[in-house]
């Protein structure tokens, strides 16, 4: 037998092999002059300042190339990491950009010498922040600019005492390169028509603000839902537009009732790689959950649950073929799927996952519902290994 003669440092070295170019058959393609549009459309609509939430990969779009198209139209971005931050500024953008989640105060160079807005949520928050502040090694020439958010029932992050709040403003104000440039707030049932809770967190928000001098800031307390679907009792600067600029609704029985419609920018494709013909009594995929009752044919297509095809799709879903809807069989696999074709459909026919072909179409909406869940969780789910293909 024949010994390996390979060492350790050898097995470090880089391939010098190129590899070719990859085409998988499985694509999302994203519309980048319609994702601006909307931005345009909403903006006019609510003649407000639009501050971008490109978070989650920007919903699962792809963060760097649609806040590149976004940035001359919007005023700025808000994101959920201080990583997703630190793309967006390698990336060249130069809006301002607010982390809406938690950001260590280990961060607070980082954040003042790359102009990146911090969420500021608690007086035991503002205390560590402070005593980074007067670390000598983190004195930076540039200001640290928060932005208070205030918890009016969402009941997440946010300042929830009114004592609280003002003795951290205090202190901040009386503390150098350190200073609030916004006030804001996170509603729970904006995307539920006619519910009262949003009027109680309205109400909540003006008293906690009640004795600051609001033109001092920005006031953004708007989500897409909020913005498009609502007459607001609080005064405020600037909409936080995220589900409504991909041309997503911000929940189903808002169709048809919001101020602006937006154009959904993403289709999901891929195609039959292979045809299975079944006779009577064939099982198909995991769990023989599904049987042929008489002679058929099965498509094999080349997405799954690790690309974002949720597992959990009710019997009733269904893809586009040749203009037309082709039913599941079986379950959806980890790299794959399957489902029943007609006589008409051939190897390497376009399949249509999400988006219209024909006179069909399947909405995220629609796939949300066959599966309990919503569009928000699908857009985000599909995976990285699905090759984006961005177009104008």
């Amino acid at each position: 037998m024949n010994n390996l003669n390979i060492g350790y440092s050898e097995l470090l070295t880089p391939s010098k092999v190129e590899s070719p170019v990859f085409d998988r058959a499985t694509k999302a393609i994203i519309n980048l002059n319609i994702y601006k549009d909307n931005l345009i459309k909403v903006k006019g609509a609510v003649n407000k300042k639009v501050m971008a939430i490109v978070k989650a990969n920007a919903y699962g779009h792809g963060i760097v190339p649609l806040s590149i198209q976004a940035e001359e139209v919007v005023d700025s971005f808000g994101v959920a990491i201080i990583e997703e931050a630190s793309k967006l500024r390698e990336a060249g953008i130069k809006k301002p950009i607010l982390v809406l989640g938690y950001v260590d105060s280990e961060y607070l160079s980082y954040v003042a010498n790359e102009d990146i807005r911090v969420a500021l949520y608690s007086y035991e928050q503002w205390k560590k922040w402070q005593e980074q502040i007067f670390k000598k090694n983190r004195l930076t020439k540039k200001s640290v600019i928060f932005h208070l958010k205030i918890n009016t029932g969402m009941n997440r992050l946010g300042f929830k005492s009114e004592e609280e709040m003002l003795k951290t403003i205090q202190e901040i104000e009386a503390t150098q390169g350190v200073y609030i440039e916004g006030l804001f707030t996170h509603f729970a049932t904006a995307d539920e028509p006619g519910d009262s809770l949003i009027s109680q967190q309205e109400n909540i928000f003006l008293e906690m603000i009640s004795k600051l001098k609001k033109d001092k800031y920005i006031v953004h307390i708007a989500n897409s839902a909020y913005a498009l679907n609502r007459e607001s009792n609080v005064p405020f600067d600037m909409v936080r537009l995220g589900i409504s600029s991909y041309g997503l609704l911000p929940d189903s029985k808002l169709e048809n009732q919001l101020k602006v419609t937006t154009e959904p920018i993403l289709q999901l494709k891929t195609k039959i790689v292979h045809i299975q013909e079944l006779k009577a009594g064939d099982k198909v995929g995991y769990g023989a959950t599904y049987e042929a009752k008489e002679g058929e044919r099965v498509g094999i297509i080349p997405i799954g649950y690790a690309d974002g095809l949720l597992r959990r799709y009710a019997l009733n879903a269904y893809v586009l073929v040749n203009g037309e809807r082709r039913y599941f069989t079986g379950r959806v696999c980890m790299d794959q799927a399957m489902i029943k074709l007609e006589p008409k459909d051939c190897l390497e026919d376009e399949v249509v996952i999400y988006g219209e072909q024909g006179k069909e179409k399947v909405s995220l909406e629609m796939a949300a519902d066959w599966s309990n869940s919503i569009n928000y969780e699908l857009a985000c789910l599909i995976s990285e290994r699905v090759h984006r293909v961005y177009i104008k």
